[in-house]
């Protein structure tokens, strides 16, 4: 099977969960297909990463956006009002994208996955062509939680309007599909509701050969592991800094947090100067010794979507994990047998002290989570589904 992989981003490195999965989906499919990807890179300085990607099998196209890699601030939000586009995906639509697509097209594919929904706008016209997209999020359900949650005034207001511009889009982009992957049944549901007969479910995964289970320590630390450029994130780790570490604090005084991840926020770096038991990392080579030597793996999200490659991490690592309802949505993982849920600050802390105190239990769902993944969101499992969807389209 010939196949074409249009990414909104270079899958590399892997800092985030959408690289993560572009790059694994990719893995998985050279070794069967002739994959191409076309893809975005935001500075020439990426371009050490291409090797990476050819030594997959993989041909590389690369477009140069130098836009991908700017900060949003309240400038770009007013200049956006007046854009068809909504204010994450205008950043990703360039004349040199639309025009590669068309020359490389006539080379003749049986499939062409859109990696991201962001991309997505370059497939509305194309015809006679089998049309994938593998939506991360359901992007516009992001978008009106993220205005929920945003306390300034004006920001929320054109948060609100970009969520209808982002409904928009995203119900366009779904029906111009043949098949659209949902990482959830939640997102699946979501993505009928808005036309889309064509959803299925591909679940993210984990790289079950390099997370690999690890003896829990008895401490009083815990992990939060993240891309922290990302708002929903962002967010988060501000939230339980705020609101439940002082209430884990006020039992356990050493209590410590690791906030590892690319970009952290200014805000969280500040914290740290007056905080010695708060590390924030930012980018580092390898997230597994910060995750092996903490007690507990936090979540504690409060808006965002999809699937959380995060926890699949940490549960192939025999983690204890704490996460709210939301954070850990669409993972078939059940509160008091992989995972402990929790969506107040109360019940959150209290959730942490008690695997702190209940040594057996840390034990017992560290076990079934590992187990968990293991039958069930390995990527080779992941993507033999994939390729069962791509064979149904002929």
């Amino acid at each position: 099977m010939k196949i074409l992989f249009i990414s909104a981003r270079l899958p590399y490195p892997l800092n985030n969960g959408a690289k993560i999965r572009a790059y694994h989906l990719l893995k998985s499919l050279a070794r069967r297909h002739q994959v191409t990807l076309l893809t975005f890179y935001g500075n020439e300085g990426e371009r050490s990463y291409f090797p990476e990607i050819e030594s997959l099998g993989v041909r590389i196209v690369p477009v140069l956006n130098s836009k991908i890699d700017k900060q949003v601030g309240i400038r770009e939000l007013l200049q956006n009002v007046s854009s068809p586009l909504p204010l994450t995906v205008q950043k990703y639509s360039t004349p040199v994208m639309g025009e590669m697509i068309g020359s490389i097209l006539s080379e003749g594919y049986d499939v062409v996955h859109c990696e991201h929904l962001h991309v997505a706008h370059y497939l509305w016209n194309i015809p006679q062509i089998r049309k994938v997209m593998d939506a991360h999020n359901v992007e516009a359900q992001i978008a009106e939680r993220h205005a929920a949650v945003e306390g300034n005034p004006l920001k929320r207001f054109i948060l609100k309007w970009n969520f209808r511009k982002m409904l928009e889009y995203e119900m366009k982009s779904v029906r111009s599909m043949d098949l659209v992957l949902a990482v959830s049944g939640n997102d699946q549901a979501t993505f009928k509701k808005q036309g889309g007969d064509n959803a299925r479910v591909l679940e993210n995964g984990v790289d079950l050969s390099y997370f690999l289970p690890q003896e829990s320590p008895d401490n009083r630390k815990s992990v939060f592991v993240g891309s922290m450029d990302w708002a929903p994130n962002v967010d988060g780790v501000i939230y339980f800094v705020g609101e439940i570490l002082p209430l884990i604090r006020s039992v356990h005084p050493d209590f410590e947090l690791s906030v590892v991840g690319k970009e952290p926020h200014q805000h969280l770096i500040a914290l740290t100067a007056s905080d010695p038991l708060l590390h924030v990392t930012g980018t580092v080579d390898d997230v597994r010794p910060y995750i092996a030597d903490a007690s507990v793996y936090i979540v504690p999200l409060q808006f965002g979507g999809g699937t959380r490659l995060k926890i699949l991490e940490a549960f192939a690592m025999g983690k204890a994990v704490v996460s709210t309802s939301l954070g850990c949505e669409g993972i078939d993982c059940r509160d008091g047998e992989h995972i402990l849920i929790a969506d107040t600050p109360r019940e959150f802390a209290d959730a942490v002290i008690r695997l702190f105190a209940d040594g057996e239990l840390k034990k017992r769902l560290s076990a079934n989570a590992a187990r968990l993944v293991k039958d069930r969101y390995g990527w080779e499992t992941i993507c033999a589904r994939l390729l069962a969807y791509y064979e149904a389209l002929a």
